[in-house]
């Protein structure tokens, strides 16, 4: 859940057409009933410390999980500044969380989310409305994965449609999104997805050249595992 980025537009630009196209015809979320979703929701809109989002929001995950037949999805709350980048002195680009799942057999399993509960440049604490949209955005990253088994989880109009299907059924539907398209005014271009090194360097299912790793490398300040 970031500003834009290079690195965006060129993972959105050679997405495959069938995820993007899946991804946008679905509008809503398939799972059982899940009562006690609605008051863990309520509940993180009162609490305000990285401990209790932690605690309160990974009970909420637990049971969406459980209720749409997902595997678990971890959730990390982390008491620092949201990653940013400015240039010539103004805030550029801003991360509130990510999402992040390993693969087995072709398959999402073990999700994870991270997100920041200080505000990048003020540092003070994410107000529980952005909390729990930038909660309930990434838990939708998981579920296209893992629910709907799409290789790419695009931000398009039907990602946003479920974000606002899951809010809604939580009786907290004034924090989802307006509708929109994604690539008209979106503050949540793809790259908030971190998908395992392997998988990303590895399309066609061979390695690329090591030269190709190490530039990859050089330009994100990563190295492979």
């Amino acid at each position: 859940m970031n500003g834009a980025t290079p690195l965006a537009v060129t993972y959105a630009g050679h997405m495959a057409r069938s995820a993007y196209e899946r991804s946008k015809s679905v509008e809503s979320i398939a799972w059982k009933e899940h009562p006690l979703a609605r008051s863990l929701a309520l509940r993180l809109l009162e609490e305000s410390s990285g401990g209790a989002r932690q605690a309160i929001g990974q009970a909420l995950l637990d049971v969406l999980d459980d209720a749409a037949g997902l595997p678990p999805c971890k959730l990390t709350v982390a008491d620092r500044p949201q990653r940013h980048r400015k240039r010539e002195g103004r805030l550029e680009m801003k991360t509130y969380g990510y999402y992040r799942c390993d693969w087995d057999a072709g398959e999402a399993r073990r999700g994870s989310i991270r997100i920041y509960n200080l505000t990048a440049i003020r540092q003070q604490i994410l107000s529980p409305k952005v909390f729990l949209e930038t909660l309930l955005h990434e838990w939708v990253h998981h579920y296209d994965f893992a629910g709907l088994r799409l290789d790419r989880s695009p931000h398009t109009s039907g990602f946003f449609a479920r974000i606002r299907a899951v809010a809604e059924t939580l009786g907290v539907g004034f924090v989802a999104p307006p509708k929109r398209e994604a690539s008209i005014g979106s503050l949540h271009p793809v790259d908030d997805v971190v998908p395992p090194w392997p998988n990303r360097l590895r399309p066609g299912g061979t390695d690329p050249p090591k030269w190709i790793r190490d530039q990859i490398a050089a330009l994100f300040g990563r190295k492979e595992p």
